[in-house]
């Protein structure tokens, strides 16, 4: 009988940085790739809470311990008007974590997970915050991969490892976070509402409707920190669920 291959791996199993919480990291894709038209065939790694399914730890607020202080979760955006974060947790969030506690995905040693990234392309944080989990684990997959994207809200945060400068987009909501981010020393990815002209240092995401969808993220790969010092900072659209009211509430100030 032909071995099936296997799709996923755990690359992180422990305390979240931002809160103690128990998270785990699953390495997914390997041999699939992922079927989202944006970003393209890359690797994509899912950072959840370990100890409960995605859904109740989004209604509840403990996805804090993969997510800190993202405006964008659920339980915060509500309050704020802020856009709530697209990913939708109830679908493939679900299913990684179902296939985790059906233990479908064994732990990674640094040969087995040297092997599954050779020549791919990494997203990291598909779900969850990057700088949850300690920065050797992300480093040791961008000095290994060919390739990667990622992105963080917890540039600011008083616990936030600087060495994830190297690898990781600022995200940034406003004007005045862009700034701070410039001044931090990170590159930034800013969400706005409508859509207007980039900014000063800025090119429009090229794998977005307002880009024309002229690439993918597997191929651009600009999202990538200061590993592309000396590169644009990136800006794209509102796009998260109700962005069409925001526009329209941004554009009768």
């Amino acid at each position: 009988m032909k071995q099936k291959k296997i799709n996923g791996l755990i690359i992180y199993k422990g305390p979240s940085l931002i809160d103690g919480s128990p998270i785990v990291v699953l390495l997914t894709g390997i041999n699939s790739g992922s079927t989202n038209t944006k970003t393209g065939a890359m690797v994509q790694t899912y950072i959840i809470r370990e100890d409960m399914h995605p859904v109740r730890a989004l209604q509840t607020g403990q996805d804090a311990a993969i997510c800190g202080n993202c405006p964008h979760r659920p339980i915060l955006a509500k309050n704020t008007g802020a856009a709530r974060c697209y990913v939708n947790v109830g679908q493939g969030v679900s299913a990684v974590y179902k296939a985790y506690k059906a233990s479908n995905y064994p732990i990674a040693d640094k040969t087995t997970l040297t092997r599954a990234i050779d020549g791919k392309n990494v997203r990291f944080g598909t779900y969850g915050d990057p700088a949850a989990v300690p920065y050797e684990i992300f480093g040791f997959i961008a000095d290994n991969c060919k390739g990667f994207t990622g992105y963080t809200h917890q540039w600011q945060a008083p616990n936030f490892d600087a060495r994830y400068k190297g690898i990781l987009m600022a995200s940034v909501d406003n004007g005045i976070e862009q700034i701070l981010a410039i001044a931090a020393g990170m590159r930034y990815f800013r969400v706005q509402i409508g859509y207007n002209k980039p900014l000063a240092g800025e090119i429009t995401c090229p794998a977005s409707k307002e880009g024309g969808y002229k690439t993918t993220c597997n191929a651009c790969k600009l999202c990538a920190g200061m590993a592309k010092a000396g590169a644009k900072n990136i800006v794209i659209a509102d796009h998260g669920i109700g962005h069409q009211t925001r526009a329209k509430l941004a554009a009768a100030l």
